[in-house]
Protein backbone atom coordinates (compact mmCIF):
# COMPACT_ATOMS: atom_id res chain seq x y z
CA UNK A 1 0.00 0.00 0.00
CA UNK A 2 1.78 3.48 -0.60
CA UNK A 3 2.33 5.49 2.34
CA UNK A 4 -0.07 8.23 3.18
CA UNK A 5 0.89 11.65 0.90
CA UNK A 6 2.75 14.51 3.06
CA UNK A 7 0.16 17.25 3.97
CA UNK A 8 0.68 20.40 1.39
CA UNK A 9 1.74 18.11 -1.13
CA UNK A 10 0.71 18.68 -4.91
CA UNK A 11 -0.71 15.24 -6.16
CA UNK A 12 0.68 14.29 -9.34
CA UNK A 13 -0.57 15.35 -12.27
CA UNK A 14 -2.95 12.57 -14.17
CA UNK A 15 -0.26 10.26 -16.46
CA UNK A 16 -1.26 11.37 -20.34
CA UNK A 17 -2.78 8.46 -22.49
CA UNK A 18 -0.41 5.93 -23.53
CA UNK A 19 0.14 5.91 -27.25
CA UNK A 20 -0.77 1.96 -28.20
CA UNK A 21 2.58 0.08 -28.73
CA UNK A 22 3.51 -1.60 -31.81
CA UNK A 23 3.25 -4.92 -30.58
CA UNK A 24 1.00 -5.61 -27.32
CA UNK A 25 3.55 -7.49 -24.78
CA UNK A 26 2.69 -9.80 -21.94
CA UNK A 27 6.21 -9.31 -20.09
CA UNK A 28 6.49 -10.81 -16.66
CA UNK A 29 8.60 -9.05 -14.31
CA UNK A 30 10.65 -11.43 -12.02
CA UNK A 31 13.61 -10.18 -9.75
CA UNK A 32 14.42 -8.37 -6.53
CA UNK A 33 11.28 -8.21 -4.59
CA UNK A 34 12.64 -5.58 -2.37
CA UNK A 35 13.73 -3.18 -5.54
CA UNK A 36 11.34 0.08 -6.09
CA UNK A 37 12.73 0.07 -9.63
CA UNK A 38 10.42 -2.91 -10.50
CA UNK A 39 7.41 -1.07 -9.54
CA UNK A 40 7.94 2.02 -11.48
CA UNK A 41 9.22 -0.32 -14.67
CA UNK A 42 5.69 -2.07 -14.31
CA UNK A 43 3.60 0.42 -14.01
CA UNK A 44 5.10 2.47 -17.13
CA UNK A 45 4.99 -0.75 -19.07
CA UNK A 46 1.24 -0.80 -18.17
CA UNK A 47 0.66 2.37 -18.96
CA UNK A 48 1.85 1.65 -22.67
CA UNK A 49 -0.88 -0.88 -23.09
CA UNK A 50 1.57 -3.84 -22.11
CA UNK A 51 0.33 -6.87 -20.06
CA UNK A 52 2.76 -6.65 -16.43
CA UNK A 53 2.97 -9.87 -14.93
CA UNK A 54 4.60 -9.61 -11.52
CA UNK A 55 5.88 -12.94 -10.32
CA UNK A 56 6.79 -13.66 -6.86
CA UNK A 57 6.52 -10.39 -5.65
CA UNK A 58 3.30 -8.89 -4.00
CA UNK A 59 5.03 -5.43 -2.45
CA UNK A 60 5.93 -4.71 -6.33
CA UNK A 61 2.51 -5.33 -7.06
CA UNK A 62 1.48 -3.36 -4.64
CA UNK A 63 3.22 -0.44 -5.52
CA UNK A 64 2.47 -0.48 -9.06
CA UNK A 65 -1.50 -0.55 -8.26
CA UNK A 66 -1.46 1.75 -4.96
CA UNK A 67 0.94 4.17 -5.51
CA UNK A 68 1.70 4.54 -9.59
CA UNK A 69 -1.88 3.65 -10.20
CA UNK A 70 -1.53 0.90 -12.97
CA UNK A 71 -2.79 -2.09 -13.62
CA UNK A 72 -0.84 -5.64 -13.14
CA UNK A 73 -1.33 -9.06 -12.31
CA UNK A 74 0.68 -11.45 -10.16
CA UNK A 75 2.12 -15.14 -10.22
CA UNK A 76 3.66 -17.44 -7.82
CA UNK A 77 6.75 -19.17 -9.55
CA UNK A 78 8.73 -20.04 -6.51
CA UNK A 79 8.19 -22.83 -3.98
CA UNK A 80 11.26 -23.63 -2.61
CA UNK A 81 9.80 -26.84 -0.50
CA UNK A 82 8.91 -28.80 -3.71
CA UNK A 83 11.45 -30.68 -5.41
CA UNK A 84 13.48 -28.60 -8.32
CA UNK A 85 11.95 -30.66 -11.42
CA UNK A 86 8.40 -30.28 -10.15
CA UNK A 87 9.13 -26.42 -9.31
CA UNK A 88 10.17 -25.79 -13.13
CA UNK A 89 7.42 -27.95 -14.71
CA UNK A 90 4.48 -25.81 -12.65
CA UNK A 91 6.42 -22.60 -13.68
CA UNK A 92 6.53 -23.44 -17.42
CA UNK A 93 3.23 -24.40 -17.15
CA UNK A 94 2.60 -21.26 -15.58
CA UNK A 95 4.11 -19.05 -18.08
CA UNK A 96 2.81 -20.99 -21.30
CA UNK A 97 -1.02 -20.45 -19.69
CA UNK A 98 -0.41 -17.09 -19.20
CA UNK A 99 1.34 -16.16 -22.54
CA UNK A 100 4.26 -14.72 -21.94
CA UNK A 101 6.05 -12.87 -24.57
CA UNK A 102 9.07 -11.88 -22.21
CA UNK A 103 10.66 -12.43 -19.12
CA UNK A 104 12.64 -9.31 -17.72
CA UNK A 105 15.01 -11.10 -14.94
CA UNK A 106 16.14 -7.93 -13.26
CA UNK A 107 18.72 -9.05 -10.90
CA UNK A 108 20.80 -12.70 -11.57
CA UNK A 109 20.89 -15.79 -9.16
CA UNK A 110 21.45 -19.09 -9.65
CA UNK A 111 17.90 -20.52 -9.21
CA UNK A 112 16.76 -18.45 -12.48
CA UNK A 113 18.50 -20.88 -14.01
CA UNK A 114 15.22 -22.66 -14.28
CA UNK A 115 14.73 -19.88 -17.67
CA UNK A 116 17.70 -21.20 -18.96
CA UNK A 117 16.80 -24.92 -18.66
CA UNK A 118 13.33 -24.38 -19.40
CA UNK A 119 12.55 -26.24 -23.20
CA UNK A 120 10.58 -24.38 -24.85
CA UNK A 121 10.06 -21.83 -22.33
CA UNK A 122 9.95 -17.77 -23.01
CA UNK A 123 12.99 -16.01 -24.44
CA UNK A 124 14.27 -13.22 -21.31
CA UNK A 125 16.00 -10.34 -20.67
CA UNK A 126 18.75 -10.53 -18.48
CA UNK A 127 19.51 -7.17 -16.44
CA UNK A 128 22.76 -7.56 -14.37
CA UNK A 129 23.55 -5.82 -10.95
CA UNK A 130 27.40 -5.16 -9.75
CA UNK A 131 26.49 -7.98 -7.48
CA UNK A 132 26.12 -10.23 -9.97
CA UNK A 133 29.06 -10.51 -11.63
CA UNK A 134 31.47 -8.10 -9.40
CA UNK A 135 32.90 -11.24 -7.83
CA UNK A 136 35.69 -9.55 -6.56
CA UNK A 137 33.76 -6.93 -4.54
CA UNK A 138 31.14 -9.25 -3.78
CA UNK A 139 32.41 -12.98 -3.12
CA UNK A 140 30.25 -16.03 -4.28
CA UNK A 141 31.24 -19.71 -4.19
CA UNK A 142 32.01 -21.66 -7.10
CA UNK A 143 28.62 -22.93 -7.53
CA UNK A 144 26.78 -19.71 -7.26
CA UNK A 145 28.65 -18.32 -9.86
CA UNK A 146 28.42 -20.97 -12.03
CA UNK A 147 24.23 -20.80 -11.30
CA UNK A 148 24.68 -16.88 -12.82
CA UNK A 149 26.77 -17.99 -16.03
CA UNK A 150 24.12 -20.63 -16.72
CA UNK A 151 21.43 -17.81 -16.55
CA UNK A 152 23.66 -15.23 -18.30
CA UNK A 153 24.11 -17.47 -20.91
CA UNK A 154 20.68 -18.45 -21.46
CA UNK A 155 19.14 -14.36 -22.22
CA UNK A 156 17.84 -13.73 -25.06
CA UNK A 157 19.05 -9.90 -24.20
CA UNK A 158 21.39 -7.94 -21.61
CA UNK A 159 20.85 -4.62 -20.10
CA UNK A 160 23.07 -2.90 -17.51
CA UNK A 161 23.50 0.88 -15.60
CA UNK A 162 26.94 0.84 -16.22
CA UNK A 163 28.80 0.66 -19.47
CA UNK A 164 31.87 -1.48 -17.30
CA UNK A 165 29.26 -3.97 -16.14
CA UNK A 166 27.42 -4.05 -19.49
CA UNK A 167 31.08 -5.30 -20.61
CA UNK A 168 31.84 -7.77 -18.14
CA UNK A 169 28.30 -9.27 -18.80
CA UNK A 170 29.22 -9.60 -22.15
CA UNK A 171 33.04 -10.99 -21.79
CA UNK A 172 31.59 -13.63 -19.23
CA UNK A 173 29.05 -14.92 -22.33
CA UNK A 174 32.01 -14.97 -24.71
CA UNK A 175 34.37 -16.76 -22.22
CA UNK A 176 31.53 -19.70 -22.05
CA UNK A 177 31.00 -19.70 -25.86
CA UNK A 178 27.45 -18.26 -25.79
CA UNK A 179 26.45 -16.43 -28.94
CA UNK A 180 26.24 -12.66 -29.31
CA UNK A 181 22.89 -10.85 -28.64
CA UNK A 182 21.41 -7.35 -27.94
CA UNK A 183 22.69 -5.55 -25.57
CA UNK A 184 22.24 -2.00 -24.16
CA UNK A 185 22.76 0.30 -21.17
CA UNK A 186 19.29 1.66 -19.67
CA UNK A 187 19.33 3.61 -17.05
CA UNK A 188 16.61 3.87 -13.68
CA UNK A 189 16.21 7.18 -14.74
CA UNK A 190 14.08 10.18 -13.19
CA UNK A 191 9.90 11.26 -14.18
CA UNK A 192 11.12 14.58 -15.30
CA UNK A 193 8.06 15.91 -14.71
CA UNK A 194 7.98 14.96 -11.17
CA UNK A 195 11.63 15.54 -10.49
CA UNK A 196 10.82 19.45 -11.11
CA UNK A 197 12.71 21.31 -8.81
CA UNK A 198 9.84 24.26 -9.05
CA UNK A 199 7.13 21.81 -8.60
CA UNK A 200 8.61 20.67 -5.35
CA UNK A 201 9.04 24.39 -3.79
CA UNK A 202 5.96 23.27 -1.72
CA UNK A 203 6.23 20.12 -0.17
CA UNK A 204 10.29 20.74 0.57
CA UNK A 205 8.65 22.89 3.35
CA UNK A 206 6.68 20.30 4.53
CA UNK A 207 9.75 18.14 5.05
CA UNK A 208 11.57 20.93 6.63
CA UNK A 209 9.27 20.77 9.55
CA UNK A 210 8.95 17.26 9.27
CA UNK A 211 12.50 16.69 10.16
CA UNK A 212 12.92 19.73 12.16
CA UNK A 213 15.67 22.00 10.30
CA UNK A 214 15.81 25.30 11.18
CA UNK A 215 14.85 28.09 8.80
CA UNK A 216 17.34 29.04 6.50
CA UNK A 217 20.30 26.11 7.40
CA UNK A 218 22.06 24.68 4.63
CA UNK A 219 21.06 21.10 4.06
CA UNK A 220 23.20 17.86 2.45
CA UNK A 221 21.33 14.67 1.74
CA UNK A 222 22.81 11.29 2.08
CA UNK A 223 20.53 9.81 0.10
CA UNK A 224 21.58 6.15 -0.38
CA UNK A 225 21.27 3.26 2.04
CA UNK A 226 22.70 3.10 5.13
CA UNK A 227 23.97 -0.32 5.16
CA UNK A 228 28.29 -0.97 6.30
CA UNK A 229 29.25 -1.34 2.53
CA UNK A 230 27.55 2.40 1.25
CA UNK A 231 29.78 4.01 3.75
CA UNK A 232 27.42 6.64 5.13
CA UNK A 233 29.50 6.38 8.23
CA UNK A 234 32.52 8.10 6.62
CA UNK A 235 29.48 11.03 5.01
CA UNK A 236 28.94 11.54 9.24
CA UNK A 237 32.34 12.12 9.82
CA UNK A 238 33.51 14.06 6.30
CA UNK A 239 30.53 16.18 7.59
CA UNK A 240 31.87 17.07 10.73
CA UNK A 241 35.39 18.38 9.57
CA UNK A 242 33.84 20.22 6.69
CA UNK A 243 32.46 23.46 6.61
CA UNK A 244 28.80 22.40 6.68
CA UNK A 245 28.93 21.39 10.62
CA UNK A 246 29.02 25.38 11.15
CA UNK A 247 24.97 25.37 11.35
CA UNK A 248 24.13 23.09 8.43
CA UNK A 249 22.35 19.97 9.09
CA UNK A 250 23.17 16.17 7.57
CA UNK A 251 19.80 14.35 6.36
CA UNK A 252 20.52 10.49 6.33
CA UNK A 253 17.71 8.76 3.65
CA UNK A 254 15.92 5.25 5.41
CA UNK A 255 14.02 3.09 3.52
CA UNK A 256 12.26 1.07 6.12
CA UNK A 257 14.11 -2.42 4.97
CA UNK A 258 15.17 -5.17 7.89
CA UNK A 259 17.74 -4.67 9.82
CA UNK A 260 17.58 -0.77 9.29
CA UNK A 261 17.11 0.43 12.90
CA UNK A 262 20.47 -1.11 13.90
CA UNK A 263 22.52 0.92 11.03
CA UNK A 264 20.48 3.75 12.56
CA UNK A 265 22.02 3.19 15.50
CA UNK A 266 25.08 2.82 14.41
CA UNK A 267 25.38 5.54 12.62
CA UNK A 268 23.97 7.63 15.71
CA UNK A 269 26.70 6.42 17.42
CA UNK A 270 29.36 7.53 14.73
CA UNK A 271 27.78 11.40 14.79
CA UNK A 272 27.66 11.13 18.83
CA UNK A 273 31.56 10.80 18.87
CA UNK A 274 32.05 13.31 15.73
CA UNK A 275 30.34 16.15 17.79
CA UNK A 276 27.28 16.36 15.57
CA UNK A 277 24.63 14.62 16.80
CA UNK A 278 22.17 17.09 17.32
CA UNK A 279 22.83 18.22 13.62
CA UNK A 280 22.26 14.93 12.02
CA UNK A 281 18.60 13.86 10.81
CA UNK A 282 16.91 10.38 9.36
CA UNK A 283 14.80 11.42 6.82
CA UNK A 284 11.95 8.13 7.12
CA UNK A 285 10.88 5.53 4.29
CA UNK A 286 8.55 7.44 1.95
CA UNK A 287 6.72 7.14 -1.15
CA UNK A 288 8.46 7.52 -4.54
CA UNK A 289 5.74 10.68 -4.89
CA UNK A 290 7.09 12.32 -1.56
CA UNK A 291 11.18 12.52 -3.08
CA UNK A 292 10.72 15.50 -5.53
CA UNK A 293 9.93 17.35 -2.17
CA UNK A 294 12.77 16.01 0.07
CA UNK A 295 15.12 16.81 -2.82
CA UNK A 296 14.43 20.08 -3.55
CA UNK A 297 14.88 20.41 0.28
CA UNK A 298 18.84 19.97 -0.25
CA UNK A 299 21.39 22.17 -1.05
CA UNK A 300 23.88 19.13 -2.35
CA UNK A 301 24.13 15.44 -2.01
CA UNK A 302 26.81 12.88 -1.06
CA UNK A 303 27.58 9.32 -1.83
CA UNK A 304 30.67 7.64 -0.86
CA UNK A 305 30.11 4.05 -2.33
CA UNK A 306 33.40 2.35 -3.68
CA UNK A 307 31.10 -0.47 -5.66
CA UNK A 308 28.11 0.85 -7.85
CA UNK A 309 26.08 0.62 -10.52
CA UNK A 310 24.38 3.87 -11.93
CA UNK A 311 21.31 4.77 -9.21
CA UNK A 312 18.21 6.00 -10.19
CA UNK A 313 18.85 8.36 -6.98
CA UNK A 314 21.81 10.23 -9.09
CA UNK A 315 19.23 10.34 -12.37
CA UNK A 316 16.56 12.16 -9.75
CA UNK A 317 19.05 14.50 -7.68
CA UNK A 318 20.30 15.53 -11.27
CA UNK A 319 17.31 16.45 -12.67
CA UNK A 320 16.01 18.47 -9.04
CA UNK A 321 19.11 20.30 -9.70
CA UNK A 322 21.16 19.39 -6.22
CA UNK A 323 24.28 19.62 -6.92
CA UNK A 324 26.52 15.46 -6.15
CA UNK A 325 29.32 14.58 -4.59
CA UNK A 326 30.22 11.01 -5.55
CA UNK A 327 33.06 8.58 -5.94
CA UNK A 328 35.14 8.28 -9.10
CA UNK A 329 34.16 5.00 -10.25
CA UNK A 330 34.32 2.96 -13.44
CA UNK A 331 30.54 2.53 -13.29
CA UNK A 332 30.22 6.67 -13.42
CA UNK A 333 32.75 7.40 -15.93
CA UNK A 334 30.80 8.12 -19.41
CA UNK A 335 27.95 9.53 -17.21
CA UNK A 336 29.56 11.59 -14.27
CA UNK A 337 32.20 13.98 -15.12
CA UNK A 338 33.72 16.11 -12.14
CA UNK A 339 33.39 19.43 -12.78
CA UNK A 340 30.77 18.98 -15.57
CA UNK A 341 27.43 17.24 -13.57
CA UNK A 342 28.76 16.30 -10.54
CA UNK A 343 32.07 16.52 -8.12
CA UNK A 344 33.93 13.06 -8.28
CA UNK A 345 36.60 11.93 -5.33
CA UNK A 346 38.64 9.45 -5.26
CA UNK A 347 37.50 6.01 -3.14
CA UNK A 348 38.25 6.27 0.37
CA UNK A 349 40.06 9.65 0.52
CA UNK A 350 38.65 10.94 3.38
CA UNK A 351 40.66 14.87 3.15
CA UNK A 352 39.23 14.94 -0.76
CA UNK A 353 35.76 13.90 0.15
CA UNK A 354 35.65 16.78 2.64
CA UNK A 355 37.71 19.32 0.26
CA UNK A 356 34.89 18.12 -2.23
CA UNK A 357 31.77 19.38 0.68
CA UNK A 358 33.77 22.50 1.63
CA UNK A 359 33.78 23.85 -2.31
CA UNK A 360 30.02 22.89 -2.75
CA UNK A 361 29.43 25.01 0.02
CA UNK A 362 31.81 27.70 -0.90
CA UNK A 363 32.24 28.43 -4.17
CA UNK A 364 28.52 29.59 -5.19
CA UNK A 365 29.43 29.80 -8.97
CA UNK A 366 30.56 26.19 -9.22
CA UNK A 367 27.35 25.12 -7.66
CA UNK A 368 25.28 26.84 -9.55
CA UNK A 369 27.34 25.26 -12.81
CA UNK A 370 26.92 21.67 -11.51
CA UNK A 371 22.91 22.81 -10.86
CA UNK A 372 22.69 23.92 -14.47
CA UNK A 373 24.74 20.99 -16.24
CA UNK A 374 23.32 18.53 -14.34
CA UNK A 375 19.66 19.32 -15.09
CA UNK A 376 20.84 19.49 -18.49
CA UNK A 377 22.53 16.31 -18.37
CA UNK A 378 19.02 14.64 -16.83
CA UNK A 379 17.26 16.51 -19.54
CA UNK A 380 19.41 14.70 -22.62
CA UNK A 381 20.53 11.53 -21.39
CA UNK A 382 17.96 10.19 -18.13
CA UNK A 383 14.14 10.97 -19.22
CA UNK A 384 12.43 8.11 -17.75
CA UNK A 385 10.53 7.67 -20.49
CA UNK A 386 13.16 7.01 -22.56
CA UNK A 387 14.68 4.63 -20.35
CA UNK A 388 11.44 2.94 -20.37
CA UNK A 389 11.75 3.08 -24.78
CA UNK A 390 15.33 0.76 -24.39
CA UNK A 391 13.24 -2.06 -22.28
CA UNK A 392 10.88 -2.19 -25.03
CA UNK A 393 13.84 -2.18 -26.72
CA UNK A 394 15.50 -5.37 -25.00
CA UNK A 395 12.32 -6.77 -24.74
CA UNK A 396 11.49 -6.74 -28.44
CA UNK A 397 15.12 -7.96 -29.31
CA UNK A 398 14.67 -10.83 -26.60
CA UNK A 399 11.50 -11.92 -28.52
CA UNK A 400 12.68 -11.66 -31.67
CA UNK A 401 15.94 -13.77 -30.98
CA UNK A 402 13.63 -16.21 -28.88
CA UNK A 403 11.40 -16.83 -32.42
CA UNK A 404 14.24 -17.69 -34.71
CA UNK A 405 15.55 -19.98 -31.99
Amino acid sequence: MAEERLQGESPPSPPSPPSPPATRLTVLLCGDPTAPQQGRLGAALSRRGHRVIVADAPGVAATIRGEHGAACEEVVLERPRWPGAIEAWLARRAVRSLGVDVVHLNYLRPRYRLWARMRGGPPYVATAWGSDLNDEDFPRTASYRQGVDEVLCGASALTADSAPLLEKAQQRRARLEAPEVSASLVLWGADLGAFDRSRAAAASGVWRARLGLPEGSKVLLSPRQCLPHYHADRIVRAFAESRWAEGGVLVLKLYGRAGEEEDRARLEAVAEAAGVREQVRFAPPSAYGELPGLYALCDAAVSALEVDGFPSTFCELLAMAVPLVATDLPAYRGLLGTGENALLTPAGDHAALVKALDRLLTDGEFAARLRSQGAAWAREVADWEACVDRFEGAYRAAAQRGAQR
